[in-house]
C-alpha cells in the first residue's frame, strides 16, 4: 500500500522577505529613523514596499507631531506663558486658540495609539504577503523618491555630520545656559544620536558600494569605521565605570563614541578624497 507523501508546507520566505515583515514592528518604538533607514538599505522589492509604507505613516505621525508642539509653543510665547512672559493675544484669540490645541493633542494621542494597532495589522497583512498601506498616511515618499536615493549625496551626509557634531557637543557643554538655548541642545543632541549618526553609518555603507570600494578587501575597512568607534566607546564606558566618580557612565561611551565617529567620519572622507583616480 503506498503512502502519500505529505504536502509541503508554505515557504514563507520565498516570496516575502522577514525584514518586510518585521519593519512595521520595528518601526513603531523607532519611528522614522527605523523605517527611514531600512527604506534606504532596502534591496528586496518587498522589504522596500513595506518600509515605504511604514515610512510614509511615521512621517504623517511626524508631521502631526511637529504641528502639535510647535502650536504650542506658539500659543504658550504669545500667551505670556513662555520664555518672552509677554502677552499679545486678546483673551478671546486665546480662548478659541486654546481649545484648538487641546484638539490637537487628542488627535496626536490618537494617532500615536492607533501606530500601535496599524503596525501590527500591517506586519500580518505582510505575513501574508500584502504590503498593506497604512490608512490616513500622506503618500510623503512617493512624491519625493526619485530625490531619495542619492548615490553622489552621500559624502554630503558624511561631511554635514563632521560639521554639525561638534557644533551640538559644543552647544550642550559650553553655550549659554538660558532656557531656549538649553532646550534646542538638548533636541539637538537627540537628533545627532538618534538621527544624525546613524544615517551617517547607512551614507557611509550605501557610498561605500559605489565605485570607490568595489574590491571587497577595500570595503572591509568600511566597518572598521564603525566598529573602532564602538571598541573606542567600550573602552570609555570600562575606564568611567572603575576609574572615575561618574555617576552615569553610560552617557560618558556616549560621548566617547560620538567623538571617535567623528574621527572615523574624517578619516572616511579624507580617504575618498585622496582616493587614486580610475
Amino acid at each position: 500500500m503506498s503512502s502519500t507523501p505529505p504536502t509541503p508546507g508554505p515557504k514563507l520566505l520565498d516570496e516575502r522577505s522577514l525584514s518586510g515583515i518585521l519593519i512595521h514592528f520595528f518601526a513603531i518604538p523607532t519611528g522614522v529613523v527605523g523605517a527611514g533607514l531600512l527604506y534606504l538599505l532596502a534591496t528586496d522589492e518587498f522589504t522596500k514596499r513595506n518600509a515605504r509604507n511604514a515610512l510614509d505613516w511615521h512621517l504623517t505621525v511626524l508631521l502631526i507631531t511637529a504641528i502639535t508642539l510647535g502650536s504650542f509653543l506658539t500659543y504658550t510665547e504669545l500667551t505670556g506663558q513662555g520664555i518672552t512672559e509677554v502677552s499679545v493675544l486678546p483673551s478671546s484669540v486665546s480662548t478659541v486658540a486654546g481649545v484648538a490645541i487641546s484638539g490637537l493633542f487628542v488627535l496626536w494621542f490618537g494617532v500615536t495609539l492607533w501606530t500601535f494597532a496599524v503596525g501590527l495589522i500591517a506586519m500580518v497583512k505582510a505575513i501574508f504577503g500584502t504590503a498593506w498601506r497604512y490608512p490616513f498616511s500622506l503618500a510623503l515618499v512617493e512624491q519625493f523618491e526619485s530625490r531619495i536615493d542619492l548615490p553622489g549625496g552621500w559624502p554630503l551626509i558624511i561631511f554635514g555630520y563632521v560639521v554639525l557634531s561638534p557644533l551640538v557637543i559644543w552647544a550642550v557643554f559650553f553655550a549659554s545656559t538660558t532656557a531656549l538655548v538649553s532646550i534646542l541642545a538638548a533636541f539637538g543632541l537627540i537628533g545627532l544620536i538618534l538621527v544624525l549618526t546613524p544615517l551617517t553609518v547607512v551614507a557611509m555603507y550605501l557610498h561605500s558600494q559605489g565605485d570607490w570600494l568595489q574590491d571587497t578587501t577595500q570595503q572591509s575597512y568600511v566597518l572598521a569605521h564603525v566598529g573602532v568607534p564602538i571598541f573606542v566607546a567600550a573602552i570609555g564606558y570600562a575606564v568611567s565605570l572603575e576609574f572615575t566618580q561618574s555617576i552615569y557612565p553610560q552617557g560618558d561611551a556616549m560621548y566617547v563614541f560620538l567623538a571617535a565617529f567623528w574621527i572615523s567620519a574624517i578619516v572616511y572622507l579624507l580617504r575618498w578624497w585622496t582616493r587614486p583616480s580610475q
